[in-house]
């Protein structure tokens, strides 16, 4: 597993004119909003329920901010190829939450596959989306959350 934080605003950087919530960031939060690269081959529901279980769901792409986000992290571990994600089509639904999906960012052409098939959303280095049969193969990003901090107060 490769993991990479996407925090946006790193801690140390922090102070407390600027933030007065600075003082009660916990470090850890950092752990709250991480993108992992599971490099195991899986099946889209196969790769979904290793997410759900040893993390939060399939990483989601709701927005630019968040395609910013994944695609810094697909750099970051030197991503090549492609990788499931969060979506499938049920008219495209959200992994998470089962939402249907209100951004989106399809590579030329795509989707492609007929809507009598199932098909499931992956994201290639470019940061772009295909549709996968979703019985396919493939590597899978996860994420642990989608708070960008947490506060709580020292005992």
């Amino acid at each position: 597993e490769k993991h990479f934080c996407a925090l946006s605003l790193c801690l140390e950087q922090l102070n407390t004119v600027d933030f007065p919530a600075a003082g009660i960031l916990s470090k850890a939060s950092c752990d709250l909003d991480r993108i992992v690269l599971i490099e195991e081959q899986k099946t889209w529901r196969e790769a979904q329920s290793y997410c759900r279980e040893k993390y939060t769901d399939l990483v989601t792409v709701q927005s630019d901010e968040d395609r910013a986000k994944l695609k810094e992290a697909a750099d970051a571990v030197s991503f090549t190829s492609v990788a499931w994600i969060g979506f499938y089509r049920d008219v495209w639904h959200l992994s998470y939450q089962n939402t249907p999906i209100s951004y989106e960012k399809w590579d030329l052409s795509q989707p492609d596959i007929p809507d009598t098939n199932e098909a499931c959303g992956v994201v290639n280095n470019k940061g772009l989306w295909s549709d996968k049969d979703c019985t396919a193969l493939d590597f899978f990003f996860c994420q642990t959350g989608k708070k960008l901090y947490s506060t709580h107060r020292p005992l």
